[in-house]
């Protein structure tokens, strides 16, 4: 069981959780993504602020028919693509649906290259390239 053998260790001393669980994502792969989906949580509420901020940006009245859905989506991957996690370009096809009509607009209509979704968890060995 992974937990218990997580358990049965020694705990090690380090400055950077983050880096510390991709390092041992082989060892630990249902921890590690665990670790990582907790360790992406602000600490502060400053993050959860901007992010509101960004909100009301994104939902401006252009884009005032978005889902709740829709926008957690947006400002999910925003920040992902700000840490580094997906790639700019793959965030950019998304994002533009200036060429689909909203008569295109089923799922089976339209197709991204393959491994459009991946998160590049890699990226969190080599740091984010931005903060916010």
């Amino acid at each position: 069981d992974e937990l218990a053998r997580y358990l049965s260790t020694d705990p090690e001393p380090t400055t950077d959780p983050l880096m510390w669980w991709a390092a041992r994502r082989a060892m630990y792969p249902c921890l590690s993504r665990m670790a990582l989906d907790y360790l992406s949580i602000p600490a502060t509420s400053m993050d959860v602020e901007r992010t509101f901020s960004k909100g009301r940006l994104l939902l401006s009245h252009v884009r005032s028919r978005l889902s709740a859905q829709s926008t957690r989506a947006v400002l999910c991957v925003g920040s992902w693509s700000l840490a580094g996690y997906v790639k700019s370009a793959d965030a950019k096809k998304i994002a533009d649906l200036s060429d689909i009509s909203d008569d295109d607009s089923e799922a089976s209509d339209f197709e991204m290259d393959e491994g459009w979704d991946r998160i590049d968890v890699d990226a969190v060995e080599s740091g984010p390239s931005k903060r916010w």
